[in-house]
């Protein structure tokens, strides 16, 4: 099995220190959020300042990032523009002009509309230095043959769709496939076979390949060629 996790008793120390977020790291995320919003460029009130994901979980490994989420209302927000279209390109932006990181972990920057909240394993209010949700040691299984299933049709489908070289198609399989992962957490949870795949995917790079072309194509249709 293609290794997408890894199971441990406590949470990372580099990120907390016994069961709560460390007061410097904490600060750290703070004013990574600030910095964020005010790269954005536009005037949005925000409701709080969450961290999810593996990092926030007994699952993390040396690869994991630490997901920062800034958690809005869209309704409060004036702009002539698809606010979430508009938000995912400033965080692919700013992700690529500043490299930052907590203790070596890479941090990803989000913008989550709170009417639409994301479904997550472990959930860290920043702002409140509290649980949100609090992750738990895994105890159970993995079924490893559905995973093996699961994973080969993925990877078969973003071999062929990166083969057929459209980009409408490529970001079709992208929502697909975050789609998938997001029904799995909502319905099999962190450790279901669905997160699983997707881990899977992202650290063996077909994701980000798959991600990268669609940003690519992206880029070359407002350029103009020699």
């Amino acid at each position: 099995m293609m290794r997408a996790i890894e199971f441990n008793q406590n949470l990372n120390p580099k990120l907390f220190r016994a069961n709560s977020l460390r007061p410097e790291v904490k600060e750290k995320l703070i004013e990574i959020a600030k910095d964020f919003k005010e790269y954005c460029d536009i005037d949005f009130p925000i409701e709080d300042i969450q961290v999810t994901g593996s990092q926030v979980s007994h699952h993390y490994t040396e690869e994991s990032d630490l997901d920062l989420h800034l958690i809005v209302d869209y309704d409060k927000i004036t702009c002539d523009r698809e606010l979430e279209e508009l938000f995912d390109t400033k965080r692919h932006l700013y992700e690529r002009e500043y490299d930052i990181k907590i203790r070596g972990i890479p941090v990803g920057l989000y913008v989550e509309n709170q009417a639409t909240p994301g479904v997550s394993g472990g959930q860290y209010s920043v702002i409140r230095d509290q649980w949100i949700r609090e992750p738990k040691p895994f105890s159970g299984t993995v079924d490893t043959g559905l995973f093996k299933k699961h994973i080969s049709t993925w990877q078969k489908t973003i071999r062929q769709v990166l083969g057929q070289n459209r980009v409408e198609l490529a970001k079709k399989c992208l929502k697909s496939l975050r789609n998938y992962r997001k029904l799995g957490l909502k319905t099999t949870g962190e450790y279901g076979v669905e997160n699983l795949v997707y881990k899977a995917l992202r650290r063996s790079g077909q994701l980000a390949d798959l991600s990268d072309f669609v940003d690519q194509e992206h880029a070359r249709s407002l350029s103009i060629s020699m």
